[in-house]
């Protein structure tokens, strides 16, 4: 592969599915409860487990809750919704402090980037509640001081999601970096399109996690691309050969 950059530049990851392979465990997590959710609130769009992780990887249990109820203003009120959100987030959190782990190779990388030098930081919608009992569960604590991450659900004044670029920018701000000098890694279509409104200079996708299908990887890596992606990996330790210093 080309490297992207002469050494050293800011490498921005994603959390969920990306550096940890949680977004399986949180999403079936979310499946269960949304069908109790559904036996309350009558309505509901159903998605069978498959297409429920495909359908929202990524995306905060807010959103999903309004896409399942088009209606959400008459079938859910905000207090509904806010109460759902908390209860996803317990029972996330208690399955993700059990079974989170690193996705493959992604320790290995992490301790070569610190090794040689980079600079590097978690960027993720998820909450510092749910990064530190993934971080815990995957012994990838010691990688990832409390100043390098970010969570656009309590580090900024108000959350903002990805695909907006609020947590891109929050961060590249406090890292003192230049967008135009970081790489960000990301494996949802949310996270590259905010990678690529905040301007970040290099965005790559990831495809190696659990919850995207070897048959679905092919049309992944096309979306996230056609999203914004600039190149597309399936191994984390690919992330190595582009970030090298050596021009080929």
């Amino acid at each position: 592969m080309k490297p992207l950059y002469q050494h050293p530049k800011m490498v921005l990851f994603d959390h969920d599915g990306t550096v940890v392979d949680s977004e399986t465990i949180a999403l079936k997590s979310a499946w269960r409860l949304t069908n109790e959710v559904a036996r309350e609130f009558p309505g509901a769009q159903h998605y069978e487990l498959e297409d429920f992780v495909k359908s929202f990887a990524g995306k905060p249990y807010r959103e999903i809750l309004k896409k399942l109820y088009p209606d959400s203003s008459t079938s859910l009120n905000e207090q509904d919704i806010d109460r759902l959100v908390a209860e996803e987030e317990k029972r996330a959190i208690e399955r993700l402090t059990v079974e989170a782990k690193a996705t493959v190779g992604t320790p290995q990388v992490l301790s070569s980037l610190r090794d040689d030098g980079f600079e590097y930081a978690l960027v993720s919608n998820s909450s510092l509640q749910r990064l530190s009992a993934c971080l815990s569960a995957a012994a990838l604590t010691d990688y990832f001081p409390s100043e390098q991450i970010f969570s656009a659900h309590d580090s900024l004044p108000v959350p903002r999601p990805k695909p907006l670029p609020d947590i891109y920018l929050y961060a590249v701000k406090c890292l003192d970096a230049q967008v135009s000098d970081c790489v960000a890694v990301e494996d949802s279509l949310s996270g590259v399109r905010a990678a690529v409104a905040a301007g970040i200079g290099q965005i790559i996708g990831y495809v190696g996690g659990t919850h995207i299908s070897e048959d679905e990887r092919s049309s992944r890596a096309d979306a996230l691309e056609s999203a914004g992606a600039h190149q597309v990996i399936e191994r984390m330790d690919d992330l190595m050969g582009l970030l090298s210093a050596t021009p080929v």
